[in-house]
């Protein structure tokens, strides 16, 4: 598999996660709507940028994954 379709396939089980989290209510439709938009523009934050606008979205619920 390329790292592209690695990518490609992290995105959509951690998008499956999220959909999950806001079934259980620990996430937002919101939240999960920017977390889906954050991962659309995944390509313009460094790593350490990504993760801090991850935690700022969920609240920090995403410290979790670390």
């Amino acid at each position: 598999m390329t790292l592209f379709g690695e990518l490609e396939r992290t995105k959509v089980v951690f998008i499956d996660t999220c959909r999950n989290l806001v079934e259980l209510g620990q996430l937002s439709k919101n939240e999960y709507y920017e977390i889906c938009d954050l991962l659309d523009r995944l390509e313009e934050y460094d790593n350490e940028q990504f993760k801090a606008e991850l935690s700022r979205i969920s609240k920090g619920l995403s410290d979790l994954i670390d």
